[in-house]
């Protein structure tokens, strides 16, 4: 009984979709929208934002929507992709029932969402080649405008810091298997600071949900300056845009780095980084050498995001002479150009 209510909770969502959405448009520009969806990460979401341009190629002089969480609704809207954003969760009913008043529906997805399927290319050149296009593997540029800029050098001066020789650090939260030790970032911070390098910020937020398994908070670090949980994401790109330096494990944010050409040192375990990001980005990334790295991407699965038969051995094994050498190579590197 409980599943047929949210069968019909999640057609009844639909049908006002269509009611409040749809036709609206099509009675007011006499033609049928075109709907992007991808309601997960952000990470997953900018990836799709190259097919999507290109896909509007097909369909020129329509209304656009793109379909994701609310909380990142500016992403769309800074990639060029459209205005119109719309946050139905269910979206797949009116991409299936409804597809006849539409004027394409696409629905993106990747091979390691699959029980039987895992990914074997970079998940931008996937999503693009899902509907026959062949794309670059290049992240997307992100606008990021004047007015939020300033929003964030006032941030930083509010808390004593500044834009310049700025590091960024991302330790977390995200699912426990993609997280690198507390203590290693602890001695990390301590190694870059006695190089001179103290001018660096917490980013990120301060608590994750996890389905079925409830919140964790995740610990703030000490001797670094903190703006967790005090910027938005638009802001938040902002800031990783002026940082010298950015480190963090595998997230929406190392996307973010990406799509504004932030130099970045990422953390990888059980993912793997070939499959996220472009090759000339991830040169100074951390990929742990546990023969069982790279789980994330094979079939059976070894975990789903939060369980592990090797206490997350990929992650834990990852030494911070490893990720130490990475970080000062890119800031050595910088003060040479």
């Amino acid at each position: 009984m409980k599943n047929l209510f949210a069968l019909i909770h999640r057609h009844a969502l639909a049908f006002w979709y269509v009611l409040t959405v749809i036709l609206p448009i099509i009675l007011r520009t006499g033609k049928r929208p075109v709907i992007f969806s991808r309601f997960a990460g952000m990470g997953d979401i900018i990836a799709t934002f190259p097919a999507a341009l290109e896909l509007k190629k097909r369909h020129p002089g329509v209304i656009y929507i793109y379909n994701c969480a609310a909380s990142f609704a500016c992403l769309p809207r800074m990639a060029g992709v459209t205005e119109r954003i719309t946050c139905l969760r269910s979206i797949g009913v009116v991409g299936h029932w409804y597809r006849w008043l539409l004027g394409g529906f696409y629905h993106f997805s990747y091979g390691d969402e699959g029980s039987q399927t895992a990914s074997t290319e970079i998940v931008i050149r996937e999503y693009g080649r899902n509907f026959g296009l062949e794309i670059s593997d290049a992240h997307p540029r992100l606008t990021i405008g004047a007015d939020t800029v300033a929003r964030v050098k006032s941030h930083l001066a509010r808390i004593g810091s500044g834009p310049e020789n700025l590091i960024l650090i991302h330790p977390g939260p995200s699912w426990p298997v993609r997280t690198w030790p507390h203590e290693k970032w602890l001695e990390l911070l301590r190694h870059l600071r006695e190089q001179g390098f103290t001018n660096i910020v917490q980013v990120g937020a301060g608590i994750r949900s996890y389905t079925n398994v409830g919140a964790e908070e995740f610990p703030r670090l000490p001797e670094t300056q903190s703006l967790v949980d005090q910027l938005s994401v638009e802001e938040t790109i902002a800031l990783i845009s002026l940082a010298r330096l950015f480190i963090g494990i595998d997230s929406g944010l190392l996307h973010f780095a990406a799509c504004v050409q932030t130099t970045a040192v990422g953390i990888f375990g059980p993912t793997s980084p070939h499959l996220r990001f472009a090759p000339a980005f991830i040169k100074s990334f951390v990929t742990s050498h546990a023969e069982c790295q790279g789980c994330h991407h094979r079939i059976p699965r070894l975990h789903w995001e939060k369980n592990c038969p090797h206490d997350i051995r990929c992650m834990k094994e990852i030494s911070v002479e490893e990720v130490q050498r990475a970080c000062l190579a890119k800031l050595s590197a910088e003060n040479k150009t």
